[in-house]
């Protein structure tokens, strides 16, 4: 049986949909929409005690820059004492444990990309920090693999970000706004995201004990990315320029062949092939900019 802490979020329930969709019905999630808190690091060791799982996916956190910068000692409380918590249980039954991370531990990025994993992680942002904090945790259990996702985007994300950033004022009559632009990223679908957790699940025991990329390989500009969303969507509108955030880095692009070599894993979705599959799957411009604004 599977523990997914966060199961209910944005990347838990993109995960268990697949493996729903591959026959795996084994799983249970642990999240804190069920009064469920890997703060509670003594319940938590009951839950696991009582379940027994043969492996433990790590989703749980505040995942929002915003919210870190909001509230610094809540990131630092489930972000940086939840893992330690959920580590503290992988390690008492014995059971391998997959931490999902970020990209923004690279921050900042002192090297030219394409960012490998050999690139020096710290982060320079209270949720980097936090989520770098965890990792460290995490590498004191074995075995362990470590996710650093690139930037995720999906119909249901809990956050504004560029994509829902253009869809919300596209929907209310205003003309979205680009931040800068040059500035490129890895965008990462939540399908390929969802399939790169299945994959660390269920490797074989000389893959562990690793950190891996989860992106693309594909480097997009925050304009080309703009236009893209404007394209498949249907607007022809004005775009507004503004200056680029500190917070952005120049270029952020991912290397991820060794999760292709050790894990078998490699993104099907290219940034315009994501978008595609969201508006296809039922979901009208509307739909996408009402579940940002109720998610907000």
């Amino acid at each position: 049986m599977y523990l997914i802490t966060g199961g209910n979020g944005f990347v838990g329930s993109a995960t268990c949909d697949l493996l729903m969709k591959k026959g795996i019905t084994e799983w249970i999630s642990y999240d804190l929409m069920n009064a469920q808190d890997i703060r509670d690091e003594a319940r938590f060791l009951d839950f696991v005690a009582v379940h027994r799982p043969t492996r433990i996916l790590h989703l749980a956190a505040i995942a929002r820059f915003a919210d870190a910068d909001a509230d610094p000692k809540l990131a630092h409380e489930i972000n940086v004492i939840g893992t330690k918590n959920v580590v503290a249980a992988a390690r008492k039954f014995a059971i391998p444990l997959v931490y999902a991370s970020t990209g923004s531990v690279y921050m900042p990025v002192k090297q030219a990309p394409p960012i490998d994993e050999t690139f020096a992680a710290c982060g320079n942002s209270v949720y980097g920090c936090t989520k770098y904090l965890g990792e460290l945790y995490v590498r004191e259990h074995t075995p362990h693999i470590i996710l650093r996702y690139a930037h995720l985007y999906g119909r249901d994300k809990r956050t504004h970000g560029l994509i829902g950033g253009f869809l919300e004022r596209i929907e209310r009559g205003l003309a979205p706004t680009l931040y800068g632009g040059k500035q490129s990223n890895d965008f990462t679908y939540i399908l390929d995201v969802a399939a790169a957790n299945v994959a660390a699940l269920s490797a074989g025991w000389d893959r562990w004990n690793q950190v891996y990329n989860v992106g693309t390989g594909e480097e997009l500009s925050a304009e080309d990315a703009g236009r893209a969303i404007c394209e498949v969507f249907g607007y022809d509108g004005e775009i507004e320029v503004k200056e680029q955030r500190t917070v952005d880095p120049d270029r952020f692009v991912y290397d991820c062949s060794k999760a292709e070599r050790m894990l078998g894993f490699k993104a099907k979705y290219d940034f315009k092939s994501g978008l595609k599959d969201m508006r296809e799957a039922g979901t009208t411009l509307h739909d996408l900019a009402s579940r940002t604004l109720r998610s907000a």
